[in-house]
């Protein structure tokens, strides 16, 4: 058996990974598993960057930021789709968009989604009052407190604000188009080359995952609720309908390329040279083209 820690986030797009490892398909796969309980988008970046985690599920604009380093992580498949907007309080909903003082997390996507919904309705970034929160229960804290009008989240915690009165202020698919990326699989390239039958491993368990979850939505999220604390089922449920599993993205990799100028814009790293060798998604077509081979339409 081959012994791995997967890296994960918060979000809803997470799902896959973690009804994978609770309904045994990474066992099914020869693969042991640990899926440690993490608090903070930092916390999933500390794994990936550390090498403590060679392969996980993270935000789709940490490849992109850590494009130059020796060891490149690469987007090798997706998790799940949409769910990110920026949420705002109801009293706040008539205030100037430049008076609002906004609240996000450090190189995420939803920093990006702020920055680009910022440039696109308003204006100059630098020029807005920003708060940078290490876990969404702070965040949403301080929505709650007042401390912040406006703040970037993700599922389910956007279908949670609702329920408690919250409005959605901008929806990614307002600034990115309907359909974009959240959480990604990733791998360090020198893994990919050298273990491919691991990350092969690791897609088929979650493309089985997401099988799993389109057929029985209530039964998998019931089975890993512990990974969103306090969140009611029929609120996970409202969530994974507007931020459902997919592992296949390969139609969605120009919205992913696309956030290297916003990540140029907002002073994170220089243009790269070749933007698209941020993908490879290779053994993900390896694996479709097997499964259609296998159980033809």
């Amino acid at each position: 058996m081959t012994e791995l820690l997967l890296a994960h986030g918060e979000a809803l797009s997470n799902l896959p990974l973690f009804v994978a490892q609770a309904w045994g398909f990474f066992r099914d796969r020869g693969l042991t598993v640990t899926v440690p309980k993490l608090s903070g988008t930092s916390s999933t970046i500390a794994l990936l960057r550390s090498g403590a985690a060679q392969i996980g599920t993270t935000g789709f604009t940490q490849p992109l930021s850590d494009y130059g380093a020796a060891d490149p992580l690469r987007i090798i498949a997706g998790s799940g789709v949409g769910g990110m907007a920026v949420m705002i309080h109801p009293d706040s909903v008539a205030t100037a968009p430049a008076a609002l003082r906004f609240g996000t997390f450090f190189e995420d996507p939803m920093e990006v989604l702020l920055y680009e919904a910022i440039d696109r309705y308003q204006g100059a970034r630098e020029h807005c009052d920003i708060r940078y929160f290490d876990t969404l229960p702070q965040a949403i804290t301080a929505m709650r407190r007042r401390e912040i009008d406006a703040c970037t989240f993700i599922e389910p915690m956007i279908s949670q604000l609702e329920e408690l009165g919250f409005k959605k202020m901008c929806d990614a698919a307002d600034v990115w188009g309907a359909d974009y990326p959240d959480t990604v699989l990733v791998t360090r390239q020198r893994f990919l080359q050298q273990h491919p039958d691991v990350v092969d491993a690791v897609i088929k368990a979650l493309l089985e995952a997401e099988n799993a979850i389109k057929a029985d939505p209530r039964g998998t999220l019931s089975s890993v609720a512990g990974f969103y604390p306090g969140v009611p089922l029929a609120v996970l449920m409202k969530g994974l309908a507007r931020q459902p599993p997919q592992i296949d993205i390969r139609p969605l990799g120009g919205v992913i390329i696309n956030r290297f100028q916003a990540l140029v814009a907002m002073g994170r790293l220089t243009p790269p040279d070749d933007p698209c060798s941020v993908l490879d998604f290779s053994r993900l077509s390896a694996m479709l083209a097997q499964t259609a081979t296998e159980y033809p339409l």
